[in-house]
């Protein structure tokens, strides 16, 4: 059927009409400046170089609506969705490890007997060594990474960090028959970090850079819900490999699935299209302008213009920073741009979300059964998706820094909520007394408040935020300081949870403590994180470079 155009016009340009009503403070013509409330942005913005193509493509870009994204640009959801499916194996293996330490058969196999009870246990140095060799696997991942990525592309990147992933697990796997079974295990889990790693640092910049600005946001906030679904996996296939009956498949049921989905996205990865950004730096116009076409059906698309558009970009970017490893990203204005996506990415740590992942010991501390706080748990998991996918519509109405700022105002409240009502557990019966459920409510609150807000909030500001030159090896840098502060409370955390003499003995009143580091979080926000909603990477750019306070970003006129 062919489409009326006329109505597609209207439709495309149906959110201009917010844009028309800013008064015009244009004075001298075009080189003249651009007042915003109580600050000027220089008018002198033409990074298109009147290239007509280019700026028509950017407008039609910023000025589309989300219906008209969705109608069009479903295409590029799908390839950003395969791309960034390796997300839901990693949450998985990352949340089946931690469960391996109190699974009966793995502690049979791999661990070492109680005299005199018949029971096996993990030493602790071995749980917090195999943990700690996943992270440092990581880092290596997300280092390598942007290196790759630069030199050879996102596809092959993404290729090669699966056909890795394929040959470590089988270490895992075969760890049990070697007779040396939680050392062959660590170290097929610092080798599985790697890739690991690696889809980590390629994930976010790709997804960014094939979807149009309106679909960034929902695209973005995709890879959270990945997280949640992998975790939920995890948590059915262990279940439910508990039951079987013989101890050694009762483990190796868990790892070999893995190979389910790692296979057909491995053959998916093949057919899918690489960056047209990254093809265009590397001089492959034609690459670029036929897989600008594959992402999308709109009637009124001009690869050109579009292909135009990001060579302008990345011709005005080179100005800052001709490096596109991890040194440029301390480079002029992109050591705010790095500031903004490091603090964005450890505020996920800094706000308490151990509470979430320790939720049943948290919810036991807190004077629950195991039972209730594992069916608790599970509803949380549940409403923390439905959350995460409800913020989609938010973040298109109030924008990032909005619910970022609510977000932590509401989640400081939590805390401090749980951390209050824990001083008076000690004072009544903890089975009568109905605080148990009180502070279970509170942490439930807390989580669908943070997989509303900071979860995936995060990660639209970090593909947002960087240099388009420099999204990769920000994502990486900012990635991989944020799993340095997870390996810290990986020894924090326990020692604050657990009784004296083995912990500190704070139990949940350890939610104070983050109810602190979120305060700092927030008041960093308030004074440093920018509204970049609606903002195409050019606009980004120039208020970058104006040096615009991150509170007048949402008032100021391009």
């Amino acid at each position: 059927m062919t489409p009326n155009f006329s109505e597609i016009s209207c439709e495309a340009c149906s959110s201009t009409a917010m844009a028309t009503d800013e008064p015009d403070f244009t004075q001298g013509g075009n080189k003249g400046t651009v007042a915003a409330s109580q600050f000027e942005v220089a008018a002198d913005n033409d990074i298109f170089r009147g290239n007509h193509a280019a700026q028509t493509a950017n407008d039609h870009e910023q000025n589309m609506s989300m219906r008209y994204a969705m109608k069009y640009y479903s295409i590029a959801i799908v390839w950003a969705a395969v791309m960034a499916a390796p997300i839901i194996m990693e949450a998985y293996e990352t949340a089946m490890v931690p469960t391996f330490f109190s699974y009966k058969a793995f502690q049979k196999i791999f661990g070492y007997s109680k005299a005199g009870t018949g029971e096996y246990f993990i030493p602790t140095y071995w749980q917090s060594g195999i943990t700690m060799a996943a992270s440092f696997g990581q880092l290596a991942g997300l280092y390598l990474a942007p290196h790759v990525v630069n030199h050879k592309g996102y596809r092959v990147c993404s290729a090669a960090a699966f056909i890795c992933a394929g040959l470590f697990l089988m270490l895992g796997f075969w760890s049990m028959d070697t007779g040396r079974g939680l050392a062959v295990f660590l170290i097929g889990e610092m080798c599985l970090g790697v890739p690991w790693g690696m889809f980590q640092g390629i994930t976010l910049p790709y997804v960014s850079d094939i979807t149009p600005l309106k679909l960034k946001g929902p695209a973005t906030t995709m890879i959270n819900v990945f997280w949640l679904i992998g975790q939920m996996i995890s948590a059915s296939v262990m279940s439910g490999a508990s039951a079987i009956g013989s101890l050694e498949w009762s483990v190796k049921t868990p790892m070999i699935i893995q190979y389910a989905w790692l296979i057909p996205l491995l053959a998916l990865v093949f057919k899918a299209p690489d960056s047209p950004l990254y093809l265009s730096r590397k001089g492959q116009d034609e690459q670029a302008r036929a897989t600008l076409r594959r992402l999308n059906k709109d009637p009124l698309f001009n690869e050109d213009g579009a292909l135009a558009m990001i060579r302008a970009v990345n011709l005005h970017e080179k100005k800052t920073s001709t490096d596109m490893g991890l040194t440029g990203c301390f480079h002029g204005t992109n050591l705010r741009r790095t500031e903004i996506a490091v603090v964005s990415y450890v505020t996920q740590q800094w706000v308490g979300t151990p509470l979430m992942f320790y939720s049943v010991k948290v919810l036991q501390k807190g004077g629950l059964s195991q039972a209730s706080s594992l069916y608790l748990t599970i509803g949380m998991y549940g409403l923390c998706i439905i959350s995460t996918v409800s913020s989609m519509g938010a973040m298109r109405f109030w924008g990032r820094r909005s619910l970022w700022l609510w977000g932590l105002s509401g989640e400081i409240m939590c805390l401090g909520a749980i951390g209050t009502l824990s001083f008076f557990l000690d004072k009544h019966d903890k089975k009568k007394s109905g605080l148990p459920w009180a502070i279970a409510a509170f942490l439930i609150l807390y989580a669908a408040i943070y997989n509303f807000t900071i979860g995936p909030v995060c990660y639209t500001i970090v593909a947002e935020t960087p240099a388009t030159r420099l999204k990769a090896a920000t994502n990486s840098l900012s990635r991989a300081i944020y799993i340095v502060f997870s390996v810290a409370n990986l020894y924090l955390v326990p020692n604050l949870l657990e009784n004296a003499p083995v912990g500190w003995g704070l139990g949940t009143k350890a939610a104070l403590v983050w109810a602190g580091s979120a305060t700092v979080c927030l008041i960093w926000a308030f004074f440093r994180l920018p509204e970049t909603k609606d903002r195409s990477p050019a606009e980004v750019d120039l208020l970058f470079e104006r040096n615009i306070r991150a509170r007048d970003w949402s008032k100021a006129v391009v």
